[in-house]
């Protein structure tokens, strides 16, 4: 059966009643990814949250034939480098119950010291034809294992004597003992072991049968000519001639295009076009289409489910796209087309029918059928033989016994030796590459909560008054911008909101064409909000849509996939585009600025004005609503500083800071901009938020509310390109006279902080030199975004890992490693939980699936991920794929995960257990995280230093481990000439005009570590 244990039963009255929802159930395992220019970050394995993690990423590697972990290699390395300690791996071994701690064989080690012992003795076990040769013509069964000790070599060659039968006179030497003892040891084992498992239940698809009889795959005549139809289908206008009939949807169109008169070409597809034709005339459904399919492959009725899975499976990529076209049409990056994923589905078993038919008459003869292939016996198929041992067992078994304290006599015994094999078996390598996961992530998280329990200890009871605040996304890359900024100028006061910052709109741009949502994915958008030119606006032509540019370079693009008008383009564009591309490949940065130059003419760009307050509530197509009422932007802005605690002592000037990120040559770019905005980019919607808490008659309808904001108080919307570290103001002009100076100091400060952020992301590239300046780093990140040869313009949310809800307080001045959302939240505003309930209900799934899409597209950068961006090709604005033609690439590129730690994300939040577990029963998407173990919950009371960890259904109390702890003047000092991961560390300069004593108390056990 497959993953999701359905049932293939059709009526007898029409066969394929049921296909429509065994394509359904069979569409929750395609991926969910959007096209490139919507790309929003989300859990890989979203339809395995109802298992626990562990369970999840097995059954899915099973099924996808991808990796559930890290490699043992790697955590071989976390081992020698301390990343994993001893300690990590005894904490992470669960008791069995009874009997756990009795010796699994006389004198020998218990479960759990067994356990303890082969996750930090790790080697690789030969498999199949190396394990015989290895057996066969090398002495490895007579000699020690490499690595072996002194001490167990001399206990070992003990034994040997005690148990020697053969002469006394003279003494045996060392050789021979060992022979000897080894030889035993082997026959023993190898006898107790148990025969070689059974091979997996074989597929339901026909294509895998055929390929093991034949050694011929169908897959290569079906997915070269699948992969045209479905790229040509969903092309976004980038093809010179568009596929005909595309309004009659997928199935619709290829029936007119392979069902003409003559047929294709291909050889495999004989018989086809007449085949098309009657479907079309006798009006076939797709359900009765795949049916039609699934009898002609000769697959049985209770197999179908199944068969569909797979089939889809074989390109999911793909697949999966026409599925996206048909659940979020809105997400089309130009126009969307009618896909349905049944259609799909249908043309690939067509195709699939007429391959199959096609190895059938190559290997049987002109009449033969499909199902007359089931009588080819397979290359390896041989008639019933004797049950082999599992070798691979006993030679794991027999390297074991030799590192292990166990005398090796016991094995004489056929119980001893099968409970010893019984043990190694039970620990195999998915085990204990869960277990070293575990201990993993155990090193992290003891790392992130002692530090911030020693951070409350040693930090000053107040910051300095502020000057002004700042409000940001809740982007672990802003987390370096923000202690940045408090470091420099000690006097601002920062914020963490998702970075719509409750602005979910429709938004279009002046020089945009189409709207687009600019909210979260699970969110729907019911306002229009457009960027409209001030009339008044300063001298100089007003740019908007240049459609005489648009027009000559499609002219150019298209002209130049053709025969007689490329021969032209090359010609007479030939020499401007090899100076473009010697400008961009040899002087990015330079050729940039000149070419922006040059775009623009010197145009000036006029003053603008977001059109925000809704006049006539009237739509404005798609159902949209043109704007927004004063009572929707009265509830939208109390919200919103409620729940960040910015609902009182206000300053006289308020940043609101959205983010988003531009590079060239990166198809993955949208990956890089804000996931709160669905892919988009948050600028329009933080000047949205400043123009709403800037209304006046909105500021009337808070203060009914009992939020007063006052009259000096002025709201700034900012923009934050965190590839380049650059930042844009919104609406200047608006400023009073009385915040411009506040205004002045606090760009000055932001400019400050940038260079300073971009200093700590340097520290990442290896093309960066270690001592680079702040200075120095701007320029250099400013060059990356330009360069057309750059793969990394930015490392995005590689090394996610932390996200920490609370108030800002209690992590100033914490270096956390660009590591953790930060989620402002004070739990003292909000009495009833429900303000930390809608929070966590947002903020969870949103950071966990970031968290998790890295973690996949890591641990299997080939099967999650979408490979190095080295032969990647962008097809039809949907996707990348591997060449000229491969399945569409989903996941992210390794270029964009080479740095990451996959870890599940540690989500601490400022509340007690209680009040978290009550939020947990009433909110079962995150109760699903949270128990199934997709995100570590932590309990953080708000009133004390005591933390909670959620493990096994309940929380339980955290104990600090570390007893030192870094204290630095700025985070500069700590992290500069580092590339690697760092741990936690307290900053003084951003309390440096605070007034107040430490909180350490008397006989705390954290020692400060001042570092120069």
């Amino acid at each position: 059966m497959s993953h999701l244990d359905v049932a293939a039963h059709p009526p007898a009255e029409h066969p394929w009643t049921g296909i429509a929802d065994l394509v359904a159930r069979a569409a929750t395992l395609l991926p969910e990814q959007a096209p490139l220019q919507a790309f929003v970050h989300h859990n890989t394995l979203h339809a395995f949250e109802h298992l626990p993690f562990d369970d999840a990423v097995v059954r899915a590697g099973r099924l996808f034939g991808t990796e559930p972990f890290q490699s043992e290699a790697a955590f071989r390395r976390s081992l020698e480098s301390g990343r994993i300690r001893p300690g990590d791996i005894e904490a992470v071994i669960e008791p069995a119950g009874a009997g756990d701690d009795d010796p699994l064989v006389p004198d020998g080690p218990t479960r759990r010291r067994f356990r303890a012992i082969r996750l930090q003795h790790l080697f690789d076990v030969p498999r199949g034809p190396a394990l015989g040769w290895l057996l066969h013509e090398t002495d490895h069964r007579t000699r020690f294992t490499a690595g072996l000790g002194a001490e167990r070599r001399t206990e070992l060659l003990r034994q040997a004597r005690r148990d020697w039968s053969g002469p006394v006179a003279p003494e045996p030497d060392e050789r021979a003992l060992r022979e000897r003892l080894l030889g035993l040891l082997w026959s023993r084992l190898e006898e107790a072991a148990p025969p070689v498992r059974s091979a997996a239940r074989p597929s339901p698809r026909r294509r895998d049968r055929i390929l093991t009889v034949t050694g011929l795959d169908p897959d290569e005549l079906v997915h070269p000519l699948l992969i045209r139809l479905s790229a040509a289908f969903l092309d976004q206008g980038i093809a010179y001639w568009p596929m005909p009939e595309r309004d009659r949807g997928f199935l619709g169109a290829f029936r007119r295009l392979y069902g003409r008169a003559g047929g294709p070409p291909a050889r495999f597809l004989r018989g086809l076009g007449p085949e098309l034709r009657r479907q079309e005339a006798e009006s076939w459904s797709a359900e009765r289409t795949v049916s039609w399919a699934l009898g002609e492959l000769a697959v049985p009725e209770h197999d179908w489910a199944d068969a569909i899975q797979a089939t889809l499976l074989s390109l999911r990529g793909w697949a999966g796209m026409m599925r996206q076209f048909e659940q979020r049409p809105d997400r089309a990056p130009v126009e969307a087309r009618p896909a349905r994923l049944i259609d799909y589905l249908a043309v690939q078993l067509v195709l699939d029918v007429h391959a199959a038919r096609h190895v059938a008459v190559e290997h049987l003869g002109a009449h033969a059928t499909v199902a007359e292939l089931d009588r080819l016996p397979g290359p390896r198929e041989e008639r019933a033989a004797p049950a082999q041992p599992d070798l691979e067992l006993v030679y794991e078994a027999f390297v074991l016994a030799q590192v292990m304290p166990v005398d090796t006599a016991v094995f004489a015994d056929t119980g001893h030796a099968t409970a010893w094999l019984t043990a190694v078996g039970s620990c195999d390598a998915i085990e204990r590459r869960r277990l070293l996961h575990l201990a993993y992530e155990r090193r992290h998280r003891v790392g992130v909560l002692d530090a911030l329990a020693a951070h409350q200890r040693i930090a000053p009871r107040t910051a300095p008054r502020p000057r002004f605040q700042a409000v940001f996304c809740i982007d672990e890359r802003e987390e370096s911008l923000r202690r940045h900024l408090e470091e420099h100028f000690p006097q601002a006061e920062t914020f963490g909101y998702a970075g719509f910052f409750g602005v979910a709109m429709t938004y279009r741009g002046l020089e945009e064409v189409r709207a687009r949502p600019l909210c979260p994915v699970g969110a729907t958008s019911r306002h229009l909000v457009v960027e409209e030119p001030v009339s008044t606006a300063r001298p100089g032509r007003h740019p908007g849509p240049r459609p005489r540019r648009g027009t000559w370079s499609r002219l150019i693009a298209v002209g130049s996939r053709t025969l007689a008008r490329g021969s032209a383009v090359t010609l007479g564009v030939g020499a401007v585009a090899v100076f473009t591309l010697i400008g961009r490949c040899l002087f990015p940065l330079r050729f940039h600025r000149w070419s922006r130059w040059f775009g623009h003419g010197g145009r000036v760009t006029p003053l603008t004005r977001l059109a925000i307050e809704r006049v006539p509530a009237d739509e404005h197509g798609d159902d949209l609503l043109r704007g927004y009422s004063v009572p929707e932007m009265v509830e939208l802005v109390a919200t919103t500083l409620r729940t960040m605690g910015l609902d009182r002592g206000l300053c006289p000037l308020v940043l609101i800071v959205g983010h988003g990120s531009s590079s060239l040559n990166n198809p993955h770019e949208s990956a890089h901009d804000c996931g709160a905005t669905g892919g988009g980019r948050g600028g329009p919607n933080a000047r949205a938020f400043a123009a709403m808490a800037n209304h006046a008659e909105v500021r009337a309808g808070l203060g009914g509310r009992g939020i007063g904001i006052p009259a000096s108080t002025w709201f700034l919307g900012a923009y934050h390109n965190t590839c380049d570290d650059s930042m844009t103001y919104y609406d200047e002009d608006l400023i009073p006279g009385r915040c411009r100076p506040e205004a002045g100091r606090a760009k000055e400060a932001m400019a400050a902080a940038c260079a300073l952020a971009a200093h700590e992301r340097c520290r990442r590239f290896e093309s960066a030199p270690a001592d680079l300046p702040p200075g120095g780093a701007l320029t250099h990140v400013a060059t990356r975004i330009v360069d057309l040869g750059q793969p990394r313009p930015e490392y995005g949310h590689a090394t996610n890992a932390a996200c920490v809800v609370g108030r800002r307080s209690r992590t100033r001045g914490l270096f956390l490693d660009r590591r953790a959302f930060l989620v402002s939240y004070d739990p003292g505003g909000d009495p009833s939980g429900s303000l930390l309930a809608g929070l966590l209900a947002a903020a969870g799934p949103v950071c966990a699936g970031i968290n998790l899409e890295y973690y996949f597209s890591y641990v299997d950068p080939a099967g999650y991920g979408c490979g190095t961006k080295l032969p990647h090709n962008i097809v039809g604005l949907l996707g990348v794929m591997d060449g000229h033609a491969s399945d569409l690439r989903t996941g992210l590129p390794w270029q964009m995960v080479e740095i990451h730690e996959p870890v599940r994300l540690l989500l601490v939040v400022e509340a007690e257990p209680e009040r978290l577990t009550a939020i947990l029963r009433s909110n079962p998407g995150l109760n699903r995280l949270v128990v199934n173990g997709w995100i570590q919950l932590v309990a953080w009371s708000p009133d004390r230093d005591a933390m909670y960890v959620f493990r096994r259904g309940a929380f339980r109390p955290h104990t600090p481990e570390s007893t030192e702890f870094p204290v630095v003047g700025r985070s500069a000092r700590f992290y500069t000439g580092e590339r690697g991961h760092l741990g936690c560390a307290h900053t003084t300069a951003a309390f440096e005009a605070a007034v107040g004593a430490r909180n350490e108390p008397a006989g705390s056990a954290v020692r400060v570590r001042e570092l120069p």
